[in-house]
């Protein structure tokens, strides 16, 4: 280091005495110049005012030639042409009428320009000067540059560094040590570990507020450092925890940061390591990298919807401020896409169901308003309308029902209800329908209280059981069973009907959703029945499940905590 030290000094020496050179070259150019330059103009008047009292200017000029030395004269007649020239045939020259110089002393009667001269091909100073009789008179001198001033005095520049060198070198080693030795040695005590180790006397006095000042940006170093590593984990900690998925890359479109949510959403591998490599790793789809290419390089957000392995993500892609890249934040809005979907099909599906029993009603009305129908016909016709007006009454009041158990506008009280008995009335209700289709019903298990709105699990039971005896056959049985599972009460509805395919096993708690919309027509379904038992056990904070064979029957059941929280809470 010391060594270092003084080869910088040395060397910032020999610097100032070459730059002190150059200074004093650009300095004794400027004076050259501006001597060359007065000279010259009064060189040129003293010539203007000779020509004056001679009558042959040419000759005079001629004469003059030899006794100019350096100095060119030219002598400009009125229209720009060259008369005489001391340094070039005045045939071969070009009309001077356009010069600077020329043109200024026509107007002022003195002129002067700095410029590359095309005839003698260096740099020259022109002093114009006008005649009596209209004609410029101009006197050039070719100027020495910067450079040949300076080469002229680097023989004793040169000297002048080579002896500064002999004479600093061993000197600023004595002083660099010496004046270097305390400062080593405090800088060897100091220490980024502890502050313990900072000598608190320094040998010199001037160096107290350095070393004051290294303390306090120790501490400020230390409480920083804790304070990223504070925000740090915490910005880890929300970034992992989060279910959304949070990716971060840069302008070359490489992953700088990503979250377990976003390798889950998009489903891609959980094991492979994205940091470092393009964010084509985690999703491939065109519309994704289109909207990543526009935040990254057009510096626009956009939001988009991809559909990944049966999950719509709503994907906001944002360039990011200041730096290259983009953020990409991505949500799973599978259920409130399908909410929309089914809030769209519902309004389609209550259309068609109002319309089909009201377009029946009409039509008979206008039948017997017309005098169309018979007498003898009048009668069904009239039974027709009820039978409509009665199918339109019970669509009417299920979606009324299935509405307020999803706004639970009027959730009823709660309280301790028997299971077993409910299945019991449940089953005696519906005695007379399940003789009348030829099915044998009933019932049993463990007697169970839960906390349940009563009414609400009269109805659960009624469209489970209903349906058991409605998509049944002739012969067949539909059993209702309670037992316990756990912490939970499980009610079991089973029937050995005709079952429900596999394909529409998913979509039979949709709201007017039917796998057999004839048969469901005849049995006097709406559609909405599975929809109000998957409601009513969501209230209930319960769950639905459905297992089914094709021709051999099927088994719902119905899972609901036996103790639910305060009725307030619900």
């Amino acid at each position: 280091m010391k060594k270092n030290i003084v080869q910088c000094l040395i060397l910032i020496s020999a610097l100032a005495v070459l730059l002190t050179a150059v200074l004093s070259a650009v300095g004794f150019y400027n004076v050259y110049e501006e001597q060359v330059q007065k000279q010259l103009r009064t060189q040129a008047q003293v010539v203007r005012d000779s020509l004056e009292f001679t009558e042959d200017p040419l000759g005079y000029l001629e004469a003059t030639k030899k006794a100019a030395g350096d100095t060119r004269f030219t002598l400009i007649d009125q229209d720009g042409t060259v008369l005489f020239d001391s340094s070039a045939d005045v045939a071969g020259m070009e009309n001077h009428e356009n010069r600077a110089e020329v043109i200024r002393a026509r107007e002022s009667g003195f002129g002067e320009a700095t410029r590359q001269s095309e005839t003698l091909g260096q740099k020259t100073y022109y002093a114009a000067v006008r005649c009596e009789d209209g004609s410029v008179l101009r006197a050039a001198v070719a100027l020495q540059s910067v450079s040949a001033v300076f080469v002229n005095n680097l023989p004793m520049t040169l000297g002048v560094v080579l002896l500064m060198v002999l004479v600093s070198v061993p000197v600023s080693r004595l002083m660099t040590r010496r004046l270097l030795a305390p400062i080593m040695d405090a800088a060897q005590q100091i220490s980024l570990e502890g502050e313990e180790n900072i000598p608190t006397r320094p040998i010199y006095e001037e160096m107290e507020p350095f070393l004051n000042k290294i303390r306090a940006q120790k501490a400020q170093i230390a409480a920083d450092f804790h304070r990223i590593q504070q925000e740090q984990g915490t910005v880890a900690m929300i970034i992992s925890g989060m279910r959304e998925g949070l990716i971060l890359i840069d302008g070359d479109k490489n992953v700088l940061s990503c979250n377990e949510g976003a390798i889950h959403l998009l489903q891609a591998h959980i094991t492979t390591n994205y940091i470092g490599h393009s964010v084509m790793g985690l999703c491939r789809d065109p519309e994704f990298m289109g909207a990543v290419n526009q935040a990254v390089h057009d510096q626009k957000a956009s939001e988009i919807v991809l559909e990944v392995g049966g999950l719509f993500l709503r994907v906001y892609v944002s360039p990011a401020e200041g730096v290259p890249g983009a953020m990409i934040l991505i949500v799973d809005a599978s259920a409130h896409i399908r909410a929309e979907q089914q809030r769209k099909d519902f309004s389609a599906n209550v259309s068609h169901e109002l319309k089909t029993p009201l377009t029946s009603i009409s039509g008979f009305a206008e039948m017997i308003e017309s005098g169309m129908a018979q007498q003898q016909d009048v009668a069904g016709f009239a039974g027709r309308i009820r039978l409509e007006a009665s199918r339109l009454q019970y669509l009417i009041d299920d979606i009324m029902r299935l509405s307020e158990i999803e706004d639970g506008s009027n959730p009823g009280e709660w309280e301790k209800v028997p299971l077993m008995d409910v299945a019991k009335e449940t089953v005696e209700t519906l005695s007379i329908e399940a003789q009348e289709n030829g099915v044998a019903i009933s019932c049993g298990g463990e007697p169970l209280t839960v906390d349940a709105n009563r009414h609400m699990m009269e109805e659960l039971m009624t469209n489970l059981l209903s349906n058991a005896v409605k998509y049944n056959r002739p012969g067949g049985t539909a059993h209702i069973n309670v037992e316990k599972r756990g912490e939970m009460a499980a009610i079991m509805v089973s029937d050995t009907g005709i079952g429900i395919p596999p394909e529409h096993q998913s979509r039979v708690f949709e709201r007017f959703y039917r796998v057999d919309k004839s048969r469901s027509k005849q049995t006097g379904g709406t559609g909405l029945g599975l929809s109000i038992v998957r409601h009513i056990a969501e209230y209930h904070n319960g769950s639905v499940n459905l297992q089914s064979q094709e021709d051999v029957g099927t088994e719902i059941t119905v899972l609901l905590p036996i103790r639910q929280k305060t009725v307030a809470d619900q």
